[in-house]
Order: C-alpha cells, then structure tokens, then sequence
C-alpha cells in the first residue's frame, strides 16, 4: 500500500466523520422547520422571515443539547483521568527532539518532578479510588523492576497544578492487560464505572487521555466516536495466529471495543466514557501489527471480569482465571451451515472439572450459566470470565445414535484455575502464600512440564494440588518435595484447594504429615519439620 495515500485517507475519513455531524445537523433543522399544519395553509399565513426565525432556534437547540452532553460528560470524567510516565531506575531519561511533536526550541528537562519535563514513554491511567488507586495497561508499564512511573494530575477545582507524585505497581496482570498504580495522595476523585455490556454498535463514546504526553499538566485531552464493533479480537504477534499457545492474553479471545474516536500514541490506560461520563471502556492505543503507525482504535470493556480482576489488583494480588480442562474446537463446516453454534469438545483431561462433570468427547457445549456460545474462542471467553473455584452450569448438546439432531443435557463443574504463561511477567505487592519453603497450587496452575505423573495421580485419587515452587534448603526441601510433585493430604485430611491446605497446614504447630505422589504410581508420606 502507498503510505502517504494512506495517510490521506485516514485523515480524509475524520473529514468525513465531521461531515457526518454536520449532516445531522442539517437533518435536525430539516426536522423542525414547519409544522405539518403550517404545510397546508395559505401561504400568505406564514411569512418568510417569520419562518426563518422559527427554524433556526430549535435547529441549534437541539444541537446545543448534544454539545452540552458532550461537555457535561468530559467535565465530570476528566477529573479521574491522569498522566504516567515512567522512566528507567537509576537513570535520567534522555530526550531528543526528533521524538517530540511540536517546535524544537522548547526546553527538555530530565528529571520528572520537574512541571516542564518532557518524558520520552508515557501513557494515561484512570483513577478508581479517593486514596491513590489507578488503573492502566500493563503493557503501558513494561516491567516494574526496571523502571519507576510518574503520576500527573489536577487535584484543584479551579487554577491547574503539576503534582507529579511517584508511584509504584500494586500489580499487573498481563493475561487482561490490566494494571493497578498507588499513589500517596487522599480525596481525589474516582471514575464511575458504566455497564460496556449495554453498547451498541453506533453508541457515542468519548476517549480522554494522554495523547504524546500533552496531559502531563494534569489535563486530560479528548477525543469523540462511535462504537464501531464489540468483541473484537487483539492480533497475536507470534507466527501462528491461530494456535491457541499463540494467545497470551484474554483479548485474543475477542473481548475488546472498537472505536473511531483518535487514540494516538500516550492513550493506552485512557478512559472510554459515554455520554453520562461513566467509564465503559480502558482505552489501548497498541497498534495491531508491528509496523504500523496508525494505532488500533480498541478498548478493555469495563464488564464484570474488569471489575473483578481491578479489585484483585488493587489489593496487591494476581487475579484467577477458570479452567475447565477440555480441549475445544470449532464445529464442522456443515454443522455451521446448517446453523448450529458452539463449542466442540475433542478431549477430556483426566481428573479435571469436565471429566468430573461428566463431558465426553464429541460433545458440543452450547452455553455457559445460560451465557450462548458461539464458537471455540467464546467458550475460553466465558470460562476466564469466572474465577477459579466457581460453580458453573453447562449446556451439553450431545450426538446420540438414532437421535436428530443432538440430545440437551445439563452438567454441573467445579472449576480449576488457569495456567497462564505470557512473554510479559506478573507483578505483585503481595507474594503467593508459601508454607515451610514451599508454594501450593492448583495443579492444573503448574506447567505441564513440572508435573510428574500428575494426571495419573489425578485420574486415579482425584488429587487436585501440586507443588509449584519449593526453596533450597527449607524444611519442605528437606522433605525430599519438589515442584511438580502432587499433593493429596495433610495430617490425614484430603485438600481440593490451595486455601484448604493453607489453612490445615497453618493449624499444624509442630511436624506435619503430607500425602504426596513423587512419582505416578506410589503415594509416599513424608514428614515436614517447622523452620
């Protein structure tokens, strides 16, 4: 493609996009002008002047009711939208002139405590509680042991301030893309959120953000859209797009909005707002593919799951995501044709919540909590939507011989958590919980490869724990434990769940009794001396 005629052709549809407005306006005056009384009458009744005068009010009225809107929403949002920056510890950050928009006679300044410094990578953040708290990306972030971040924000009503405070990670979640930052401050002024599951394709949205670090004054910019698509899905970079290995975070799965408002370089970690000001969306301005200038116009809709892993990140900890332990895939050509929907089930793990539940292979599952499935990607859409440990009610289309076309059937699992493994580390304030040197998880939560005889066990005894991590020479490695060995008792008591065998273990004062599998095939009891 010829770039500079690209180019043109993006700005030419924002030209476009401001014609559609004044189409409407137009529109609006055409709707107001007569009445359809006045149309019958004698001509002489109505004269020119007088229903030119008529027109033109009502005509701006209303279009002065959407610009009130518009102002309305930004005033009562912007106040929670803030400006981050982050620069490398123990180093200045390095400013060159070539990297900014505008003249190259302004004045660079490397430290960020300084109200005319110009940061080199930065991007917007959402304020979510009175005490500090703020969502962004995690992508925004990098990795927390290499950087340190600045926030810039407007806590008067009236003249702005610069206040830029230092601020550290409480966590990040790579797998959502979502991150908490904290900052000592007190009384600021939080974002509502709204509901992103009542958007429609054509629903209004404002962004506001940090478009090339302009909002470093604590001034949050804004642009306006539509709602151009739901569900959309966020492009892998890895070679093969279609393995489900290739998607490391949820919203390749397809759970983003996508909108025409301007989201430049700075806006990821922005807010997406309707017209009542409230919060639907988190903005990201990471391109599609890399190459690419233009930004994706996308955003993490604010639903139940952002909710649930934002209140896990604010309180310092990694959020959980189910699994089921099945391996989907789509249905048959002809089965779309003939206009079925869902999800195929071509293998049940051993031992885990869908074995348990009941799931063969070759079952269709067909809804999730009354939630329709679509297709393989909805499926793990809905699943991560739940924590580990939820109940859930799956409806099971199943082939039965004789019987046209499938057999309803409904089945009751208790989910496992998730595996998650993303090229950008998790971070955390609060440390997974370890008992006596060693780290307790969800087997299905350990890579595969750490597992030694794992599944065996499983299928077997129904043991549902496994050894994450153990410490050198802490009394569990004493022990002769290692990761990936799976746990089945404690002191005689079966435990299905991490916080069941944290609990049991921390009411053991002395010595405590493991049941563990070290290999598939002889359960072992070893003894766990105090530290």
């Amino acid at each position: 493609m010829n770039w500079p005629v690209f180019s043109h052709m993006v700005i030419n549809a924002r030209w476009w996009q401001t014609c559609v407005w004044l189409a409407l306006a137009q529109v609006m005056l055409a709707s107001t002008s007569v009445p359809a009384h006045a149309q019958t009458a004698d001509k002489t009744d109505v004269q020119p002047v007088e229903a030119e005068a008529k027109v033109i009010p009502d005509g701006l009225a209303i279009l002065a009711s959407i610009e009130q809107a518009t102002i309305a929403a930004i005033e009562k949002a912007e106040q929670s939208v803030v400006a981050i920056t982050r620069v490398r510890k123990n180093q200045a950050a390095v400013v060159r002139a070539e990297q900014l928009i505008g003249p190259k006679q302004l004045p660079f300044w490397d430290t960020p405590d300084n109200p005319e410094f110009v940061p080199t990578e930065f991007a917007s953040g959402v304020i979510v509680s009175t005490d500090g708290m703020i969502v962004t990306c995690a992508h925004a972030l990098d990795d927390p042991q290499h950087y340190q971040y600045y926030v810039w924000l407007d806590r008067r009503a009236y003249e702005a301030e610069v206040v830029a405070k230092s601020a550290k990670v409480q966590a990040a979640d790579p797998y959502t893309d979502l991150a908490v930052l904290k900052i000592e401050a007190s009384n600021l002024s939080p974002i509502t959120f709204g509901d992103a599951d009542q958007l429609r394709k054509g629903s209004f949205v404002i962004s506001l953000g940090n478009p090339y670090a302009t909002a470093r004054d604590g001034q949050a910019s804004a642009s306006w859209g539509i709602v151009a698509n739901l569900q959309r899905t966020g492009v892998t970079q890895k070679s093969n797009e279609s393995s489900l290995l290739a998607k490391e975070n949820q919203h390749q799965f397809g759970t983003l909005i996508q909108t025409d408002a301007r989201l430049n370089l700075g806006t990821s970690g922005g807010a997406l707002v309707n017209l009542r000001g409230e919060m639907v969306g988190l903005t990201t301005s990471l391109a599609a593919l890399s190459g690419f200038e233009q930004s994706a116009g996308y955003a993490i809709a604010v639903d139940d799951m952002f909710k649930r892993v934002v209140d896990a990140l604010k309180t310092g900890h990694q959020p959980e995501f189910g699994f089921l332990g099945i391996q989907p895939e789509e249905l048959r050509a002809h089965e779309r044709a003939a206009g079925f929907s869902g999800a195929r089930v071509s293998l049940v793990l051993p031992g885990l919540p869908g074995d348990l539940a009941g799931l063969r292979n070759e079952d269709c599952i067909v809804e999730i909590n009354s939630q329709p499935i679509e297709d393989r990607n909805g499926l793990f859409r809905e699943l991560s939507q739940l924590p580990a440990g939820a109940e859930v009610d799956l409806t099971v289309q199943r082939p039965r011989r004789g019987e046209v076309p499938f057999t309803p059937i409904h089945l009751k699992a208790k989910l496992s958590k998730k595996f998650i493994s993303t090229s950008r580390p998790a971070f955390a304030i609060h440390a997974p919980q370890q008992w006596r040197g060693m780290l307790v998880e969800y087997s299905t939560a350990v890579p595969s490869e750490l597992v030694r005889g794992g599944q065996i066990a499983q299928r077997r005894t129904n043991a549902k724990l496994a050894i994450l991590s153990v410490d050198p020479d802490s009394p569990a490695w004493r022990a002769g434990l290692r990761a990936g060995h799976t746990i089945l008792a404690i002191n005689g008591t079966r435990v299905l769940t991490p916080d069941e065998f944290y609990k049991h273990a921390q009411d053991t004062p002395g010595p405590a009794v493991v049941q563990v599998y070290r290999s598939s095939d002889r359960l072992e009891t070893l003894s766990i001396a105090e530290f």
